[in-house]
């Protein structure tokens, strides 16, 4: 009897096992801030990536010296770069995938090369793919987490019958606050229609606010839609940001921004539907292109759009406090010309110290352990960066 309890609490624990493996690779868009002690190797333990896809993500070396404070992209699943000497045929047979599908979920031309440090996604983990997958049912149609400086806030801002709550909405522009001490501005409840709709479709995950409320300065011009409540830049919990982007440009009347160098996707509500890749790092120029990279004299600012799929509507039903409800009819904003090209000027720029970085995930480093013979220098001693 006694063994037969051993045996089976023995096989529990191996399931069990087993199952957390499986599940804990599943975030995306993650970001590790590093703790004294650390180094390339444990940080990639921990996150299940190979030393080599961490360290080109970050473009460092393998050996490089870390610092306390200083973050780290994790690579997505599916996500790996070129290594020097490598292949199509080295990278399919190390992957166990074919050379055709690898060339497909990259968009490759036969007969070029590739670079090394290059970023590849592996077949069946292309963001266009990701836009078409089911990401489960929301528990609550039309309720969204937001996590705004580590903190959630469950809101519902558009009750069962497809009417934005105006209550909801002095709540949402309290989290779309850059300061705690700021004043609260209304955004546009075409916006808070639009996070409700995308945290539907993403199964009600939590929603990070990265930046709302911004007033005009820097990069950050007069005509940006950030300055009036029409705009915010977030994260979905467990979805990578370009199939965020991908779901976002199936929107009309919507905007839609892309930075891969940064940690987030742009959408706005606007009367025309439009979309672009901004390569800029937080508090530099804009550097529009396309997803290939930034645009130069042999690459064009143009990407097709996709087909539109669904639409934020222009005129919604707002309910009020009192239970009445009231028309809400949108129209273009002074200083705002939706009719110009968007591709030209999107009008949004990443704002300096926005771009927090918050890692939403589990940073729990309880059983971490290094790899054995790992030589990677670890993070130096000393305050972490602002």
């Amino acid at each position: 009897m006694a063994r037969s309890f051993r045996t089976l609490a023995t096989t529990l624990a191996v399931v069990t096992l087993l199952v957390l493996a499986g599940a804990a690779p599943a975030r995306a868009n993650r970001i590790h801030t590093v703790r004294p002690g650390q180094n390339l190797a444990r940080i990639a333990h921990r996150y299940r990536v190979d030393v080599a896809d961490l360290a080109a993500a970050n473009r460092m070396r393998r050996n490089a010296t870390l610092r306390v404070g200083q973050q780290l992209r994790i690579p997505a699943r599916g996500e790996i770069y070129v290594r020097p000497g490598d292949t199509l045929s080295h990278i399919a047979a190390r992957h166990r995938v074919s050379v055709e599908d690898l060339r497909r979920s990259n968009r490759l031309r036969r007969g070029r090369g590739l670079r090394a440090g290059q970023r590849l996604v592996l077949p069946g983990y292309a963001p266009e793919e990701q836009a078409d997958r089911d990401w489960g049912e929301p528990d609550e149609p039309g309720v969204v987490t937001i996590v705004r400086r580590g903190e959630r806030t469950r809101l519902r801002l558009v009750d069962e019958e497809g009417r934005v709550l105006r209550e909801a909405l002095s709540e949402l522009g309290e989290l779309m606050r850059r300061h705690d001490d700021d004043p609260v501005q209304v955004p546009n409840p075409r916006l808070a229609l639009f996070l409700a709709k995308l945290s539907d479709h993403f199964g009600g995950r939590p929603i990070s606010v990265v930046s709302g409320w911004r007033e005009a300065g820097g990069y950050t011009r007069e005509s940006s839609r950030h300055t009036t409540g029409r705009a915010t830049d977030i994260r979905v919990r467990g979805v990578p940001n370009r199939a965020v982007w991908e779901v976002c440009r199936r929107y009309g009347h919507a905007g839609c921004g892309f930075y891969p160098r940064s940690t987030f996707v742009h959408v706005d509500a606007r009367l025309r539907r439009t979309q672009w890749v901004d390569w800029s790092r937080p508090g530099q120029r804009p550097r529009y292109g396309t997803l290939r990279g930034p645009a130069n004299r042999r690459r064009r600012r143009r990407m097709p759009r996709p087909r539109q799929r669904w639409d934020l509507p222009v005129e919604i039903v707002v309910l009020e406090a009192d239970g009445s409800a009231t028309d809400f009819v949108d129209r273009l904003e002074e200083g705002l010309d939706d009719e110009e090209e968007p591709e030209n000027e999107p009008d949004e720029a990443v704002a300096e110290g926005e771009d927090d970085g918050e890692d939403d995930g589990d940073d729990d480093d309880a059983g971490e352990r290094a790899e054995d013979g790992a030589s990677e220098a670890t993070a130096a001693q000393g305050p972490g960066e602002a």
